[in-house]
């Protein structure tokens, strides 16, 4: 009998460790679908940084290879989508999307200082919309959201579509 107990205790920790990976792949998906959809709905203006369309990740980031199917598949303005991992800051330069996933090896500010005009950033970390990225990823009762925030789209000399902000949760 406790056999059957200790095998069931392991077994359930097994299969809520697969739920729990499965729901972070979930995850994983969205937030790249999110990403390649934002560039739908981003007025890029004049910004034409190269031949192709780059999303900059800082670092590993589940995201990456959910972003790799997309840009196998997809273009932006008829450009091919080239998803680039950075690991030195001086990359950021070459990016039209910078990704900075949470528990960045680099400060907020530093990446921000780095990101150039017609960058836009994008965070997953509590407070980072807040504190100057384009959009960040949130999740509320369950369900992924993102938020806005309207003065870093503008200092990036980039404008987001109404539909877009629709959807968005405003932050100041």
């Amino acid at each position: 009998m406790l056999f059957k107990r200790f095998l069931l205790v392991v077994l359930a920790s097994f299969l809520a460790g697969a739920i729990t990976a499965q729901n972070a792949e979930q995850e994983a998906n969205l937030k790249a679908a999110f990403i390649y959809n934002f560039t739908k709905y981003i007025d890029w203006g004049n910004y034409d940084h190269g031949s192709d369309f780059v999303i900059g990740i800082i670092g590993d980031s589940p995201v990456t290879e959910s972003l790799n199917e997309i840009a196998s598949q997809n273009t932006v303005d008829n450009k091919r989508i080239a998803i680039k991992t950075i690991d030195n800051a001086s990359e950021i330069k070459d990016c039209d999307i910078l990704f900075i996933p949470k528990k960045s090896r680099f400060s907020l500010n530093y990446l921000l200082r780095k990101a150039r005009p017609g960058v836009l950033t994008i965070s997953e970390e509590a407070g980072f919309a807040k504190k100057g990225t384009a959009f960040n990823f949130v999740i509320i009762n369950n369900r992924l959201k993102f938020e806005a925030n309207l003065k870093a789209i503008s200092s990036a000399g980039l404008k987001a579509g109404s539909q877009l902000l629709k959807l968005a949760i405003i932050v100041d």
